[in-house]
């Protein structure tokens, strides 16, 4: 199903995707779109929706640890991580 709209560039450099366009492609406020200028001046737009939480979830691999999540696991995370930002500060990263 081929769909082809005209949209006006506005002074700031904005456009409106046609509702016909957001509709086809399942966009709603939030979503984002990826643009990619190849070398022939074609321009591909690529549509990124913005998931919820449990969509997202579903696609996350079982956790590894093969039992529960205990608190000290959550702390020790939290800690390396706070680590590994601290040591990034240091050296300039």
């Amino acid at each position: 199903m081929a769909i082809k709209l005209d949209a006006t560039l506005t002074s700031k450099g904005q456009f409106t995707l046609p509702a016909e366009i957001r509709q086809a492609l399942g966009l709603r406020p939030g979503d984002r779109l990826g643009f990619e200028l190849t070398d022939d001046n074609e321009l591909k737009v690529e549509a990124k929706r913005r998931r919820s939480i449990r969509e997202l979830r579903a696609t996350l691999p079982p956790l590894t640890l093969g039992r529960p999540l205990r608190q000290q696991d959550i702390d020790d995370a939290i800690t390396e991580a706070m680590n590994e930002q601290e040591e990034r500060v240091r050296s300039g990263r």
